[in-house]
């Protein structure tokens, strides 16, 4: 969301609190307070408002066809607002946590992303159900999003036991990434038919819950924080930003940091791999955005934000040793631009995404998009930065030729 809402529900909102990476990676053992854009007093016991409910269910099994909401089952009690209407009282070993923090995150990413559209983002299902159903926990070891409801496991310890003692819905970055899944069943929707379904429809429905997260979370000061201290301003690097869904300090879900390029994709079917194109190009254009900011700035040279681009092992402790010396007394300067960047590559790819079609759908087709978008919204500003990352992942190739990789429709 802009800088200018999230300084407004710091006095307006309704306080939470919740861990926005895995609460046991360093410099994230503490949860964050939290605003939600809805008056203290709005939301109730449940936590429950118009649009969401949370139940925390007993020893439930993970929703699969026929089954759907609503659940009618043993559940906990509903956890209750203090007597201001606020929810961040919960102490986060209490159970009732896990529920105030997934109902919290739900709600801090359709903030975020509903400013970016500029307008609401109404369920898919909202023919059948008026509210998502959130189940924060669930006896499975993984988490998904569908018809009606949203509900979360436990990640493993390793490949014998899991690891009940850090559920997802108590990670926001987990959380963010699920119900991007639903935010593009509406905002993008469904293929008319199995004939107009390709395998980068479910490559970008990865990405896109991906995108969402990684903008929601650029949303946190101490993610903020930690990764600029971390970097030193060096965005082109394995880091907290760029690893989604961190397990722990050395393993993630996926890294959108990643070198694949289309012709690494040639036999590949599974969507999250598919995904890695087209989200490694996207993570290359948000972080050319903020290095050009930096650059207008005059907080680094051109010289340097050029090398930093796909830099080789040879390469880089030059750089980040140039980086460390430019951030040392400029960390404003390099979070100002950061923060500026979020925006704009937010409201970027939520107006190339109301342009995207399901049906036939491309990543050079949605690339297409996002250059359309960014004429719209900067007068083509940053369509070379858009051009040459997307070229680079050898996706931009089709646009200009006009061709569709039809060996990639199911």
């Amino acid at each position: 969301m802009s800088q200018e809402l999230d300084t407004k529900l710091s006095e307006t909102g309704t306080r939470f609190r919740v861990y926005p990476q895995n609460k046991n990676l360093k410099g994230f053992n503490e949860p964050e307070l939290i605003y939600i854009n809805s008056k203290p007093g709005t939301i109730k016991a449940g936590p429950q408002d118009d649009r969401m409910y949370v139940i925390d269910a007993k020893n439930k099994n993970p929703y699969d066809h026929p089954y759907l909401p609503p659940y009618s089952g043993q559940h906990y009690p509903n956890v209750e607002p203090d007597s201001e209407g606020h929810f961040d009282y919960i102490d986060p070993k209490d159970r009732a946590f896990g529920s105030t923090s997934m109902y919290a995150s739900i709600r801090r990413v359709l903030d975020i992303w509903e400013d970016y559209f500029g307008k609401a983002i109404p369920w898919f299902f909202r023919a059948h159900y008026s509210r998502l159903e959130i189940i924060p926990r669930i006896v499975w070891n993984n988490a998904h999003a569908g018809y009606g409801f949203i509900e979360f496991g436990f990640p493993r310890k390793n490949h014998l036991s899991t690891d009940f003692e850090n559920p997802y819905c108590e990670n926001f970055d987990v959380v963010a990434h699920e119900l991007g899944h639903i935010i593009k069943y509406e905002v993008i929707g469904f293929p008319d038919s199995e004939e107009s379904e390709t395998y980068e429809y479910g490559g970008h429905h990865e990405a896109f819950g991906d995108l969402i997260s990684i903008v929601s979370l650029l949303h946190f000061d101490s993610v903020l924080n930690h990764l600029l201290d971390n970097t030193k301003g060096n965005l082109f690097s394995i880091n907290e930003l760029s690893r989604v869904g961190e397990l722990n300090e050395s393993e993630s879900i996926r890294s959108v940091f990643n070198d694949m390029k289309m012709s690494d994709m040639l036999d590949v079917t599974e969507e999250h791999d598919l995904s890695l194109p087209f989200s490694g190009g996207a993570f290359d254009v948000l972080v050319e955005i903020y290095e050009h900011n930096l650059i207008e700035q005059g907080t680094i040279p051109e010289n340097l934000a050029k090398r930093s681009y796909h830099a080789d092992e040879v390469e880089l402790p030059g750089i980040e040793e140039e980086f460390k010396q430019h951030f040392k007394d400029k960390k404003e300067e390099f979070k100002t631009a950061l923060l500026d960047a979020r925006d704009y590559f937010g409201k970027l790819m939520a107006l190339t995404w109301d342009k995207t079609s399901p049906n036939n759908l491309y990543y050079s087709k949605v690339v297409t998009n996002m250059i359309d978008a960014d004429m719209e919204l900067s007068n083509g500003k940053y369509s070379k930065i858009i051009r040459d990352c997307f070229e680079w992942r050898e996706i931009i190739k089709s646009i200009d030729n006009n061709l569709l990789r039809t060996w990639r429709v199911n």
